[in-house]
């Protein structure tokens, strides 16, 4: 039955354009892309609904299996309240898990809802209304894809950062060094030897710069990591748990630090980072590759030396129909942070991150304007 002779539907469409709350964001299991779409949610300024998913053993199929509309619509995905019209104008998803909710909800809404990706869908890039995405992700260039340097971050990691700090801080001689540590994320692992590594880099940077230095963990740092960091750094320092003070500290850092060292597996403590406008170092980890990874770094590189060839194309085709997946690389996000005079002072990490906010929330609203 078409959607011109289906009164549900019509009814359904009606109640969607009067609808107010137009922006729906599909929240998923990682705190950084569920921090992203509530930062973009919020920047629109417009009502929007946050739906939290969860996800059973067959959202492991791949995205683009599920999201095909082929198999049941709501295999592998649920939502603790029933999805139902007005349909919103805008879905706000990121992950390949969400995929098949933001299709779902397309389908029942007659192609109404304009679907917006972060990241990269694990699916072909034709479903998708807009991606947003960043170089680690080396998605191909298309019409769709909007690739920026910097994350799409709350506006109070632009602008300005929780100024609390310990009593101990008075004790603590300037300048300081804050070391913002991640974790092992595939390719990378902060395995002890690294632990003892990163100790070394951190007693020269302060010998040479003086002051002190703030040791900071995430939820993702190995709990063998900060024992040795504790013991094996000479210089002044205090260190403080994720799970203790040391989120309060991370956020005061931001806005007091005067230099960072950030662990290179992540992206989003290294855009914060650079967002202070402040010099930031990255400390290299070393990586396992898997065989998947391998020939997938294989490919792409080969795809680099010669992007007219045939090999490069497939590379492309592969990636754009969501069949190839294991790309993630975040030193192409380093690569282009660097070229761009990021990490070298040549350039304001903040006023850029600022030009991408604009440039993103302008090609959103293009889409809730259009009809």
């Amino acid at each position: 039955m078409s959607n011109a002779t289906n009164p549900a539907l019509e009814r359904s469409l009606m109640d969607s354009e009067t609808n107010p709350v137009p922006v729906w964001v599909l929240l998923g299991k990682w705190h950084g892309d569920n921090q992203q779409l509530r930062a973009i949610a919020e920047a629109l300024e417009l009502p929007f609904r946050a739906i939290p998913q969860h996800f059973s053993y067959a959202s492991k199929l791949p995205a683009a299996i599920r999201g095909s509309g082929l198999i049941s619509g709501h295999t592998g995905w649920r939502t603790d309240q029933p999805l139902t019209p007005p349909w919103p104008r805008i879905v706000l998803a990121a992950g390949g898990k969400s995929v098949a909710t933001a299709r779902w909800i397309r389908r029942q809404s007659g192609g109404y809802t304009k679907l917006v990706h972060v990241n990269r869908p694990w699916a072909p890039l034709s479903w998708f209304d807009l991606i947003i995405t960043t170089p680690q992700y080396a998605l191909p260039a298309r019409a769709n894809v909007l690739c920026n340097l910097m994350p799409f971050l709350p506006s109070e990691s632009i602008q300005s950062a929780e100024n609390w700090l310990p009593s101990i801080a008075s004790s603590m001689p300037r300048p300081w060094t804050a070391v913002l540590i991640g974790g092992s994320t595939p390719p990378f692992e902060l395995s002890e030897a690294a632990a003892r590594e990163l100790a070394a880099v951190v007693n020269q940077q302060v010998h040479e710069s003086g002051g002190s230095a703030w040791l900071l963990d995430s939820p993702r740092t190995p709990p063998g990591v900060m024992p040795i960091l504790e013991q094996s750094v000479q210089v002044p320092s205090h260190s403080a748990h994720w799970r203790g003070e040391g989120k309060k500290i991370y956020r005061a850092m931001l806005a007091t630090a005067d230099r960072f060292i950030v662990t290179e597996d992540s992206a989003s403590m290294t855009a914060e980072a650079l967002l202070s406008d402040r010099p930031v170092s990255l400390f290299d980890l070393p990586t396992t590759l898997t065989w998947r990874r391998k020939i997938a770094q294989a490919w792409r590189a080969a795809a680099e030396r010669d992007p007219s060839s045939l090999t490069a194309k497939l590379f492309e085709r592969m990636i754009e129909f969501g069949m190839l997946t294991t790309v993630r690389d975040v030193r192409l996000l380093h690569r282009a942070l660097a070229m761009a005079g990021m990490f070298g002072g040549k350039s304001s990490p903040r006023e850029l991150a600022q030009r991408e906010r604009q440039v993103t929330l302008a090609r959103i609203r293009q889409l809730l304007e259009t009809t």
